[in-house]
């Protein structure tokens, strides 16, 4: 190799060298999140400007990572100044409203919420009761399908996948109560089997907008899948939570298998479907080492005859 190519080869394998750990801190460092985000407000029940809001439903404030220290919450009646009776409390990363009295609100009412602490400011929520107390859980959230489709765009994770979960919408009986407002439900997705899988396992939750329309009666949620999180068959369920976090359980759920395509008969994590994959792709790559090895051949042989042949 003439000196100048071997400097420039010698360059270029010292710069692979020096990104290699800065991308690997990179992708560790945003493991973490954003820790200027923590204690950020996130999420309201009832959602702000919400109404035909059940007269029975907790005031629920959530936020990035934990509830910041210094918070206060006052739900007042909209005309009629003073915090209504209750009792505060934090509830994981939420802080919570609960009323003193059996039913909390009166119905066709509006009321505010009045929140504070050192990192938000002060902040004002409004919301719009209905006739009257809940109509019950959500139904079940039918489960429609789930696929598949490789990321390999992630520098982080390059074998990753982003799975879509398409699932019904709730639909609630207007004969058992007031429905709870479409943006008060929360669709939560669970692994319910795959590898590394012991017990349900929250992959991602949402609060839908009002579709406005019934030929929206299906939704879909894509979240990213690890690499090794996607390494064998995969099963999700979901559930629908009101903001009691009451939900009818289920046990439906729809399996795909990354590895091997969306197509997938069944949901099974049996060592044969590992050993399946793990031969694939080591068939895979004892073939492209053979033809790797076959093209250094040839050119070897090419090298031989150029230099055996009369001048």
């Amino acid at each position: 190799m003439r000196p100048r190519y071997a400097a420039l080869a010698a360059l270029l394998t010292g710069a692979g060298m020096l990104a290699a750990p800065l991308a690997r801190a990179q992708c560790d460092a945003g493991d973490g999140g954003d820790p200027i985000d923590l204690g950020a407000l996130r999420d309201s029940f009832p959602a702000d400007q919400g109404f035909d809001v059940p007269t029975d439903s907790p005031v629920r404030l959530r936020f990035v990572g934990r509830v910041p220290s210094g918070a206060t919450l006052c739900v007042e009646p909209v005309g009629t100044p003073g915090c209504l009776p209750g009792a505060v409390s934090v509830v994981g990363d939420e802080l919570v409203w609960s009323s003193a009295g059996a039913r909390p609100f009166d119905p066709y009412a509006s009321y505010r919420v009045n929140y504070s602490d050192p990192l938000t400011g002060a902040l004002s929520l409004r919301f719009r009761t209905g006739r009257g107390p809940s109509a019950g859980p959500p139904p079940f959230a039918g489960i429609r399908g789930a696929s598949a489709r490789a990321v390999s765009s992630d520098p982080c994770d390059p074998n990753a996948y982003d799975i879509t979960v398409r699932f019904n919408r709730v639909v609630f009986d207007a004969t058992l109560g007031t429905p709870w407002p479409e943006s008060d439900v929360e669709y939560v997705i669970y692994s319910t089997r795959g590898p590394g899988v012991s017990g349900p396992r929250e992959r991602d939750r949402a609060r839908l907008q009002s579709s406005g329309s019934t030929s929206d009666a299906v939704a879909q949620r894509t979240f990213r899948l690890s690499s090794s999180d996607a390494s064998g068959p995969v099963c999700f369920s979901v559930q629908a939570l009101d903001p009691l976090g009451r939900s009818i359980t289920n046990s439906a759920e729809e399996c795909v298998n990354p590895a091997e395509g969306n197509y997938f008969q069944g949901c099974s994590t049996t060592p044969g479907s590992h050993r399946g994959a793990a031969g694939w792709a080591a068939f895979v790559m004892l073939g492209l080492f053979a033809g790797r090895r076959r093209q250094r051949a040839l050119v070897s042989a090419r090298r031989t005859t150029v230099g055996s042949a009369p001048s």
